[in-house]
């Protein structure tokens, strides 16, 4: 037997299953990498459109939100000015409508004198109070039920009260029981009831516009 030759054979094959074994590993440490980088790539694209569309919800939302807030802070203002406005027309119909109850005869007037100066306090009153019903209703959708609810009570009220003053003015002369009567109960309304509810609605009025 020939070792010399069976060596030589054994070394060649074992240097041709080296050759095969480091070619098989380097193809598969290739296939892998390219698979791993491809992976790698495929999960950068996943990520970088996961961040596009994110951001471009986030965009969305916030563009959304931008509107909304101008849109609710555009209202704000707008009811702020309607309170503003309301109130003060509600004031002079208040203040005319205690001149009614408040108006004193002035010494060495006559008696027609005196007739027409009532006449003319209950015309003023009827004046601020159709200016201020007439705002209300233009505005009323920018007030809460709740709101509404108290300005239509002292609507109500002062209406009350305006109807015991012009009766007379309206009808003609009433006796002086029925306008004693009238008057006293006039005076009840608007100097105590109306400003019991219209603290309420003051309460009511700087929630909505933020005041403590």
């Amino acid at each position: 037997m020939d070792w010399n030759n069976i060596l030589k054979d054994i070394g060649f094959v074992t240097i041709i299953s080296g050759l095969i074994t480091w070619l098989i590993k380097s193809l598969g440490e290739s296939y892998l990498s390219k698979n791993q980088k491809n992976y790698e790539q495929k999960l950068q694209n996943e990520s970088e459109n996961f961040k596009l569309s994110l951001n471009q919800t986030f965009e969305k939302y916030k563009s959304e939100l931008q509107f909304l807030s101008e849109k609710a802070n555009k209202l704000h203002d707008k009811r702020i000015d309607r309170i503003e406005e309301l109130y003060y027309l509600l004031n002079d119909f208040h203040n005319d409508m205690q001149t009614l109850v408040s108006w004193k005869n002035v010494t060495g007037m006559t008696k027609e004198e005196i007739q027409q100066q009532e006449f003319d306090n209950v015309k003023k009153a009827e004046s601020s109070g159709n200016k201020f019903l007439q705002y209300y209703t233009r505005h009323k959708l920018y007030f809460s039920i709740e709101t509404c609810k108290l300005i239509d009570e002292i609507i109500r009220l002062l209406r009350e009260s305006h109807t015991d003053f012009s009766f007379k003015f309206i009808f003609g002369a009433i006796s002086a029981e029925m306008e004693y009567e009238n008057v006293k109960k006039a005076t009840e309304l608007i100097r105590v009831k109306v400003p019991e509810i219209k603290i309420k609605l003051e309460e009511n009025f700087r929630k909505i516009i933020g005041v403590e």
